[in-house]
């Protein structure tokens, strides 16, 4: 039977199937049976839902089948499989709930900024060409293309931007090398580096820490872990622990020398290994830097919609001068 891949719901309902998913996994409900109130219940997402249950139906795991259907993520299927291979479901539903409800309220924060800045951006395209159509230096046609014409272009721009990474890591692009290229321009770039190399190593310590705590080996539990690290040039760093700990080494020796992982990290692991309490002092420690991590998007989301607010009145500023520094009020 051929595979049908729907398109990923949005981040709002992901939220809201995460804390129905955790609540009905802490009742007891089976797979099964969470997932078919949740199609009754979720009219916007029942036929991705009817498409799970068909792939669970098929022996499929829950993380393949909600990754199949367009309820799981990426980022969700490798944290789902983690929580299905440690008997600890529910608690990675909370987190992702948790996780995409802070991210759908950084979200409608941003939105809510952005109304005014766009509606100066609108007037300020559809009014600086205006006088040179009254005083009928350009036609009409002229008008609409430096005005509709430019919206267009830049809406253009902003979808390509904002689906780049998906065209290049998981498109037929990536077999060209670009998924590859991207991966190195993620770790290499200064901001994007430290952004990217933090968040996906902290759910790797997660993962890891979350399977221990529930009693699988090392063995089995750090290849687990490592495949949930999306960034693929980051991922081959961890090509060789498996074989260092099947040698006999310690996970503290193991890693450190990965070039991703901090003195920080090495310190904690370290400490958790000589107390004996290695999984608990993983997830404390990724507990807190959680924290940390959505302190910064939620700061971030705090300045996105300055930084465009102020681009927009300088532009609009040097556009009645006659300049145009960032080229968005001229064709």
């Amino acid at each position: 039977m051929k595979s049908i891949h729907l398109p990923v719901i949005s981040v709002k309902s992901r939220a809201n199937i995460y804390w129905q998913l955790c609540q009905l996994e802490q009742t007891g409900f089976s797979a099964q049976q969470a997932f078919g109130l949740l199609q009754q219940t979720d009219k916007k997402t029942a036929k991705n839902i009817q498409q799970l249950q068909k792939y669970l139906q098929q022996g499929k795991s829950i993380a393949e089948s909600g990754f199949k259907a367009g309820i799981f993520g990426l980022f969700d299927k490798g944290l789902v499989l983690v929580g299905e291979e440690s008997g600890q479901l529910g608690t990675i539903y909370q987190q992702l709930a948790e996780y995409y409800a802070n991210k759908t309220k950084r979200m409608k924060y941003i939105k809510s900024k952005l109304y005014l800045p766009l509606v100066l951006l609108i007037l300020a395209i559809f009014i600086q060409p205006l006088p040179s159509l009254i005083a009928t230096e350009i036609t009409g046609l002229v008008y609409l293309a430096r005005t509709i014409g430019l919206l267009f272009k830049i809406t253009l721009g902003l979808y390509i931007i904002y689906t780049l990474s998906k065209w290049l890591t998981y498109s037929r692009l990536q077999y060209f090398g670009f998924g590859q290229l991207f991966s190195t321009l993620q770790i290499k770039l200064p901001i994007m580096a430290k952004w990217v190399i933090s968040r996906q190593i902290n759910d790797f310590i997660y993962s890891l820490g979350l399977m221990l705590s529930a009693g699988l080996p090392m063995l089995y539990a750090l290849p687990k872990a490592v495949a949930t690290i999306k960034n693929r040039v980051l991922r081959s760093q961890f090509s060789l622990t498996a074989s260092s700990i099947e040698q006999g080494n310690s996970l503290t020796e193991t890693l450190s020398h990965i070039p991703a992982i901090n003195n920080e990290i090495i310190y904690q692991l370290r400490i958790g290994e000589n107390s004996g309490s290695l999984a608990q002092t993983m997830l404390h420690f990724t507990k807190i830097e959680a924290e940390k991590i959505n302190m910064q998007e939620n700061l971030l989301a705090e300045w996105i919609p300055r930084v465009i607010y102020l681009a927009i009145i300088i532009t609009m500023a040097f556009s009645i001068i006659g300049s145009h520094p960032f080229g968005l009020i001229s064709v």
